[in-house]
């Protein structure tokens, strides 16, 4: 049974008042601002770069940033958030972030909300190379033009990963523990039957028993690169299929969404009542 932690609200649980945080912001520049929102310009960085520790509600890169984001000196950060949980809704008026880049080159912990890049087509990297941590989720979805997602020292996340979008290429060599791992690209180049060889025989599930139902599907680690039958992964598959070799197992059009990437299926719960916000406050 696929169950979702209350303790994290899944992968959009934390995202939610991060996104919130970023409609909140302002105020008098403090370290340990309860929420910090990153505004054009300069002085947001120069002032936030001098605290080793942002340990506030929530960090957000604010939606009329644009450019590349670099905020050095940071080695342990709340919660990371950039974008919507959404996308744009016919009509809308909301700000399209242009933020291109995004790197943290000093953060090793992510220490209570997870961590969100949503629907910022602008961006085409991001880089936390000492990142080793992270409690709460882990949700980068929609973001297109960022083709290859590397969070090389990444060991432990107390929590989800859910990525999906274009990618060309997922580097994550050194992630041991996660409750789930759930990739989905458009994109045939990223070799999902690869990446289940490496990271698959390594990767400690930690769902817990109590934790809130999620529905089928997100189980252990799927992989799931452009639209062919014979590239994807799905741990809970033990058959040849499932470990990689691709095919119609069980591991493969079965549980596994037939449809590509793209497509946030949470079935149950507080997943649902998130995504149902999105559509009705545009976050």
């Amino acid at each position: 049974m696929v169950r979702l932690k209350v303790s994290s609200c899944a992968a959009l649980c934390a995202a939610a008042t991060s996104v919130v945080a970023g409609e909140i912001g302002g105020g008098e520049r403090a370290c340990d601002n309860f929420w910090i929102t990153i505004e054009p310009g300069r002085a947001d960085i120069d002032f936030y770069k001098k605290c080793k520790v942002l340990d506030g509600g929530g960090f957000f890169v604010g939606h009329n940033f644009t450019g590349p984001f670099e905020l050095p000196g940071v080695e342990s950060l709340s919660r990371f958030s950039s974008g919507y949980l959404g996308p744009k809704l016919r009509g809308s008026e909301r700000v399209d972030d242009g933020v291109t880049s995004v790197s943290m080159p000093d953060v090793k912990n992510i220490t209570q909300g997870g961590f969100l890049i949503g629907y910022v087509d602008s961006v085409t990297k991001i880089s936390f190379p000492k990142l080793e941590y992270i409690q709460g989720d882990v949700v980068i979805v929609g973001s297109s033009n960022l083709s290859k997602i590397s969070l090389p020292a990444l060991e432990t996340v107390n929590g989800g990963v859910m990525l999906e979008g274009d990618f060309e290429e997922i580097d994550l060599p050194s992630l041991q523990s996660v409750d789930y791992l759930r990739i989905r690209s458009s994109n045939s180049k990223l070799d999902c039957p690869a990446l289940g060889k490496q990271l698959g025989p390594k990767l400690n599930f930690t769902l817990e028993e109590d934790d809130i139902h999620l529905g089928a599907g997100w189980e252990g680690f799927t992989c799931r690169g452009g639209y062919s039958d014979d590239n994807w992964f799905n741990s809970s598959d033990t058959t040849a299929a499932g470990a990689g070799t691709g095919g119609s197992g069980a591991g493969g059009s079965g549980s596994d969404d037939k449809n590509g990437a793209g497509v946030l299926r949470i079935e149950y719960g507080l997943g649902a009542i998130l995504l149902a916000m999105t559509a009705v406050f545009d976050l």
